[in-house]
């Protein structure tokens, strides 16, 4: 995998330098630290602050124990910068200057209340927020600068339900009026005793950028049901129009499931809910840059696949395909992206 990363970087012309941030998902807790084995081969010599955040979260392809999904930034005319992986204390970040934007990655972050005790799980997603709101803020942006959230949860059946309460408390408490895309999903931070993790994308400090919430399009908005996130988020710039749309499976206006019992079916109404959330700023399945998506068997990889094609989805689009609970049992898939055009 690290020769492979290594090839597909140099391909681009980029090397693990240029690596903003990147998600390394595992089959099981390996006994050997990936980490610092990745650190060697790619010859950097700080393993710690690898932009990296490794899950327990299996690959859909049975005979891999491990895949990478990179995000990576290449300078260029001067309006980009080098990844900065900065020296402040707390959780791990890098941070690029892009159009005169600061383009922050904060990864691998935990809550700051301890596991034990009586800490509920609402109290320490509540916390896990505030410590991402501390980061922002000793680096001048703030949650409302906040694009995408990636949360990662060990057992989504079961917490999901309290994460939403700690998230909503928070996002009340911070007076948070636009609600940044995000998926939830169950995943493990390796090597972590915590039952939740959470990575998230931030833009602000300058600039021409700005940050716009996506028309659910042909779902209804996730508030109405208790779940407070948008269901994708729309980044401009003087260079590129982005779309992050977040976690999305076959859900309708109502909230209610489509196609119960039948992956076929769900699978048709997800990839069209992504579309209409792209459709919302111009963008099609065809102009997908990055791909993740979460099956709830691994049985479910072709018809995925055959799924995906017949939507319009490119075969060469950079794609991790994973096995995980989503946030209610009778889901069996899910998809987020990322798409984008070059501004004309």
């Amino acid at each position: 995998m690290a020769q492979t990363s290594l090839q597909g970087l140099r391909a681009l012309g980029a090397v693990p330098a240029d690596v903003a941030a990147g998600w390394v998902y595992l089959r099981e807790q390996p006994c050997w630290s990936v980490r610092h084995e990745l650190a060697a081969a790619w010859n950097e010599p700080d393993a710690e602050r690898l932009p990296l955040t490794f899950l327990i979260q299996p690959p859909a392809a049975g005979h891999r124990f491990c895949e990478m999904q990179l995000h990576a930034s290449r300078p260029h005319s001067g309006r980009c910068s080098v990844v900065w992986k900065g020296s402040l204390p707390g959780p791990l970040c890098t941070t690029v200057l892009r159009a005169g934007a600061r383009h922050l990655r904060v990864l691998s972050l935990t809550p700051r209340l301890s596991t034990g005790g009586n800490s509920a799980l609402a109290d320490l997603a509540y916390d896990m927020f505030a410590s991402a709101s501390h980061a922002l803020t000793d680096r001048g942006l703030n949650f409302s600068d906040v694009v995408r959230t990636w949360i990662h949860l060990r057992d989504i059946d079961r917490d999901y339900e309290a994460f939403n309460q700690g998230r909503r408390r928070f996002f009340e408490a911070a007076g948070l009026v636009r609600f940044p895309a995000s998926t939830g999903i169950q995943a493990a931070l390796a090597g972590s005793g915590y039952p939740l993790a959470m990575d998230l994308y931030a833009v602000g400090g300058g600039g021409k950028a700005t940050i716009d919430a996506m028309n659910p399009a042909s779902m209804g908005e996730a508030r109405d049901y208790g779940s407070f996130f948008a269901r994708g988020s729309l980044l401009r710039d003087s260079e590129h129009n982005l779309v992050f749309v977040s976690g999305t499976a076959s859900i309708d206006r109502q909230g209610r499931i489509v196609a119960p019992g039948d992956a076929k079916g769900q699978l048709r109404c997800m990839l069209a809910n992504a579309a209409g959330v792209l459709g919302q700023a111009g963008l099609g399945l065809a102009d997908a840059v990055s791909v993740t998506a979460y099956l709830k068997q691994a049985s479910l990889l072709s018809e995925f696949r055959g799924a995906a094609q017949a939507a319009g989805l490119p075969a060469s689009v950079p794609t991790a395909i994973l096995v995980a609970d989503i946030c209610r049992p009778e889901w069996l898939c899910e998809i987020e992206l990322v798409a984008g055009r070059t501004q004309d």
